[in-house]
């Protein structure tokens, strides 16, 4: 398996190219990888350094389907959970460490715009998974907490359309599926929306301007930008319990593969801020960052290409990526 090297700069630099739709082509090797190194940091008022902090591991394995024309099955995994840069240890952590090995892998089917248009289609696999980690729960806790745990894990799992809802409030989810293929105009900038969980286990829709800059990166990236700014709504300032004229802004910036398409790096940052004597005081913020830890892309193989049906899933780790993160 071949690694994948970095464009020189010389190489890189140089005019986008869109296609002829004046979009991005979502267009990724078959059956490529990539890993992720996923950090999300929770900021309080006044507060430099992060209150709470999360990390894990996302790997992707991207097949294409041999009969179908410009549709890709994605493969992720999600790994190596730190909370605050050590392991889960309270029972609610351990709990929903568990059950992330029940859900995932999960696979969706995308189309040439990265979007999913056949739901989770290993559903079947994901419960005999939950059956399996529902034992070792009941096995290792007792008590009422448990049990309502699993009822409502249960109830969530088993249907396919509740599982689906509850992955649109996971913030690498929405950064991922994110709509970045779209039509762009003659100013390379397009109106959009971007939904991010800046509320607990709900989606707040933030509407901005999303552009992609007109040269390539100096690594060979498309880079694309989206800002928005908005004063908080009567119903979010009770939801986020804000008083007072509060506004948000978030900007967002991804990073695509020049040839193919595919997210390589990504970064969020959301600030809800007030006025305070004329100056802006950041009361809460929340910065999400996704960077490619490893990819690689294996030699052309048409008769690879994969059959609806086939789960194989290979996982490649970078050794010493938590040693490095955790310091």
């Amino acid at each position: 398996m071949e690694k994948v090297n970095s464009l020189s700069n010389s190489a890189a630099q140089g005019k986008i190219k869109l296609n002829i739709d004046h979009a991005i082509d979502f267009a990724p090797k078959p059956r490529s990888t990539r890993s992720y190194g996923i950090t999300i940091k929770y900021y309080g008022e006044g507060n430099l350094e992060a209150t709470k902090r999360l990390d894990y591991q996302i790997h992707l394995k991207v097949n294409q389907f041999r009969d179908e024309n410009k549709v890709w099955q994605l493969c992720f995994d999600k790994t190596d959970l730190f909370i605050d840069r050590h392991e889960p240890d309270f029972v609610g952590e351990q709990l929903a460490n568990m059950s992330m090995g029940a859900i995932y892998p999960l696979k969706v089917d995308v189309n040439s715009r990265n979007e999913i248009f056949r739901g989770i289609v290993n559903h079947g696999e994901i419960l005999n998974r939950w059956k399996q980690v529902a034992e070792k729960i009941s096995d290792k806790y007792e008590g009422r907490y448990a049990e309502l745990y699993l009822e409502k894990m249960e109830k969530k799992i088993s249907d396919r359309f509740e599982l689906e809802y509850a992955l649109r409030a996971d913030m690498f989810w929405n950064v991922f599926f994110h709509p970045l293929y779209l039509n762009y105009d003659g100013s390379l900038s397009h109106p959009g929306t971007l939904f991010f969980p800046v509320i607990a286990y709900k989606n707040v829709s933030f509407e901005g301007i999303q552009s992609v800059e007109p040269n390539y990166t100096n690594y060979g990236t498309f880079k694309v930008n989206f800002a928005s700014e908005s004063e908080l709504t009567e119903e979010q300032k009770i939801q986020m319990g804000q008083k007072g004229s509060l506004k948000m802004k978030l900007n967002a910036d991804f990073d695509l593969d020049q040839d193919g398409g595919l997210l390589k790096h990504a970064r969020v940052d959301w600030n809800l801020s007030k006025k305070e004597k004329g100056e802006e005081i950041s009361i809460k913020r929340i910065v999400f960052s996704a960077y490619e830890i490893e990819s690689s892309i294996p030699p052309t193989d048409q008769h690879l290409l994969i059959q609806e049906g086939n789960n194989g899933f290979p996982v490649e780790k970078k050794k010493g990526f938590w040693a490095r993160v955790l310091g």
